[in-house]
């Protein structure tokens, strides 16, 4: 496969040269639900700057065995072009980076439910070292080394999308708690009265009113209170099958109807509420935001309502700039970094 720039990462201010610079370039693998992305991460001197190539993707086995097969496949193939150093891995669920374990999958990932020790095993297979990371986790190294946090000392990244994925950096480094938990900030409690039903099984996190499914019930909720007229007018318009979605909101927003609005509004508060919470426990210097509904956030809007809750407002919330390859680019790094030091 000829070598395909896909995108250039800038290096970040805040740390030590990049070992990207020195010896063999690292894998990033991102594992999702459907799909899953491989490329190659490396220095090109010729710009200064670092590069992801050689971009290969699959669809997500269900299987665990097509499953390896399918990882193994893609870290040989870019092994055999570029003469790799190591591998790392971004996967969905609870994950012990340390010995590579997965805790807790997620019920769109069936083929690791079977797998004890990914690490081990992709190891055993391309005699590669591994590195396996939780992927909000991946994605917010990814933003702090080479993306939207580039230069931070202190920041967490979030994603807004079905649910709502949070990783952490304090002082250039990946905090991961005690028992690999961190991070879970989805999972904050926004509200005291059991108003909604978490996925994780608990009440009012949250992911259940900043995520795309807690948008859509939000959409829900201000449209039935909405008198008879306007609520017809709202689903002949926007509606298929007067069925509300996510994107029936978006597309009422954009056409500036009122009750699009009032919930996109609403929308904003929810993510607000649970980002000044985290920031007045953390006081990080840079939030950044991310996910497939990013693009339909205000900054400027969430950024006040951000601050009106927060103790401090000496901070930067800004939306991500890596895309769907954060993952990738996180994952390389820490793959390289897990590795002792080259000798001099």
């Amino acid at each position: 496969m000829k070598d395909t720039v896909v995108s250039q990462l800038n290096p970040q201010p805040y740390h030590s040269p990049s070992r990207l610079a020195v010896g063999q370039p690292p894998i990033g693998i991102d594992i999702g639900g459907t799909k899953i992305n491989a490329a190659v991460v490396r220095h090109n001197p010729a710009t200064g700057e670092d590069e992801l190539i050689s971009l290969l993707n699959s669809p997500t086995p269900t299987d665990s065995e097509t499953f390896l097969n399918t990882l193994v496949d893609m870290i040989q193939k870019l092994n055999a072009e570029h003469s790799v150093s190591a591998v790392g891995i971004s996967t969905a669920g609870v994950v012990d980076s340390i010995h590579g374990r997965i805790l807790g999958s997620t019920g769109n990932m069936p083929a690791l439910k079977n797998i004890a020790n990914l690490k081990e095993l992709l190891e055993a297979k391309t005699g590669l070292p591994v590195h396996v990371e939780n992927d909000a986790n991946a994605a917010a190294y990814g933003e702090w080394r080479c993306g939207a946090a580039k230069g931070s000392q202190n920041m967490f990244a979030i994603t807004l999308g079905t649910g709502v994925g949070m990783g952490i950096v304090f002082n250039g480094q990946m905090y991961r708690g005690s028992h690999f938990y961190a991070g879970e900030g989805g999972h904050i409690a926004i509200a005291h009265k059991r108003e909604r039903k978490c996925t994780c099984g608990r009440w009012d996190c949250w992911e259940a009113f900043a995520s795309g499914t807690g948008l859509q019930i939000t959409a829900e909720q201000t449209l039935e209170a909405a008198p008879e007229t306007a609520q017809q007018e709202f689903k002949a318009k926007y509606c298929e099958n007067g069925k509300v979605t996510t994107y029936a909101v978006i597309a009422a927003w954009k056409d500036n109807n009122h009750i699009g609005q009032q919930i996109i509004d609403d929308w904003h508060n929810h993510i607000a509420v649970g980002l000044s919470s985290l920031i007045n426990v953390m006081d990080p210097d840079m939030i950044v935001v991310g996910g497939g509904l990013a693009q339909f956030v205000d900054f400027e809007l969430l950024l006040e309502r951000t601050r009106e809750r927060s103790m401090s407002d000496a901070f930067q919330l800004v939306p991500a700039a890596l895309g769907n390859h954060a993952g990738i680019v996180g994952a390389a790094y820490l793959a390289l970094e897990s590795q002792p030091e080259p000798l001099a």
